[in-house]
């Protein structure tokens, strides 16, 4: 358990810190366009994508995919660089914040936009029939896309192998769910025949525990299920947020309960200090590696390699 503790506590780490490291990077004017934090959201994003293989499955993502990104691959220079514009960036310079890939890990910045092509894979993983599956990462904005409800209607018609993730921090960008939304989402995905899952994200363990669960599910059965995961998100919807919406109040309580914190406090103290260094010279290093990167040549826009 000590091992796992670790583990997951570095990823979150890892993810934490690069996004502080964005902001500063942002701060000095060397990235291009604005950037989608997740500062607070991490142990979703490691917690299911420790179960999947990026060979095998496929993994979409949304406009705030820096954390999925880096729980699957742990490479901050691929992030970094594509946010500054550098070919070392995972595609080349040429997608940013919004638009990321690794190996079968895709983004758009379309709210719910990938839901629909999420399924249109998982009816391809079904046809090839080798066990993999697919897991669709959105907001709770993309709740209210006509396009997304029609995804769960299909995948629960065609019985796809799909695991759909809602990481519901109760804003969409800036306007609270309770002045948007009727009803709630465990009735929504009930009536499309969907079996509902819900995970309030504090506990980096009880939540990787629970994906573990969930991903087995979906490959052993072969069917959708949904998964809610509550959750805060301590930066602001893009850089331009001064985040005036969010009370005192409930960011206090998120700081209590911010779950990288709180498995922090889990781990040996000379252990969680050698992570952190770790993580920190990882950055770093990331950090030079992606200013030294040169700009991709205009001339080669359409080619580029395989990640």
């Amino acid at each position: 358990m000590n091992e796992l503790k670790e583990s997951l506590f570095r990823k979150m780490l890892l993810i934490r810190k690069t996004e502080q490291a964005i902001d500063a990077l942002f701060s000095m004017g060397l990235l291009r366009g604005t950037v989608h934090g997740c500062i607070g959201q991490e142990s979703i994003a490691v917690g299911l994508l420790s179960h999947l293989d990026p060979k095998v499955d496929y993994i979409t993502g949304n406009h705030r995919s820096h954390g999925h990104y880096l729980a699957l691959c742990g490479e901050p220079e691929g992030l970094l660089g594509e946010l500054m514009g550098k070919r070392i960036g995972a595609v080349e310079g040429r997608g940013g914040s919004q638009h990321i890939r690794y190996k079968n890990f895709f983004t758009n910045g379309i709210t719910g936009g990938m839901v629909p092509i999420a399924v249109g894979l998982a009816f391809a993983q079904k046809k090839r029939g080798h066990g993999g599956i697919v897991v669709a990462f959105f907001g709770d904005g993309a709740m209210n896309e006509g396009y997304v409800m029609e995804a769960f209607n299909l995948a629960s018609v065609l019985q796809l192998p799909i695991l759909f993730a809602l990481e519901n921090n109760g804003f969409a960008m800036s306007t609270d769910q309770k002045t948007t939304t009727a009803g709630n989402f465990e009735s929504r995905i009930k009536a499309f025949g969907i079996e509902y899952h819900f995970d309030q994200a504090t506990n980096a363990i009880e939540t990787y525990q629970k994906c573990g669960q969930l991903v087995e599910q979906v490959r052993r059965k072969g069917t959708p299920l949904f998964a809610e995961f509550q959750t805060h998100r301590f930066s602001g919807h893009s850089k331009s947020d001064p985040r005036e919406y969010i009370s005192e109040e409930l960011d206090a309580y998120w700081r209590t309960n911010d779950p990288l914190e709180r498995l922090g406090k889990e781990i040996d103290p000379g252990k969680k200090s050698q992570i952190e260094l770790e993580v920190e010279k990882r950055i770093e290093d990331a950090k030079i590696r992606s200013m030294q990167s040169p700009f991709p040549n205009p001339e080669n826009e359409y080619e580029g390699e395989e990640k």
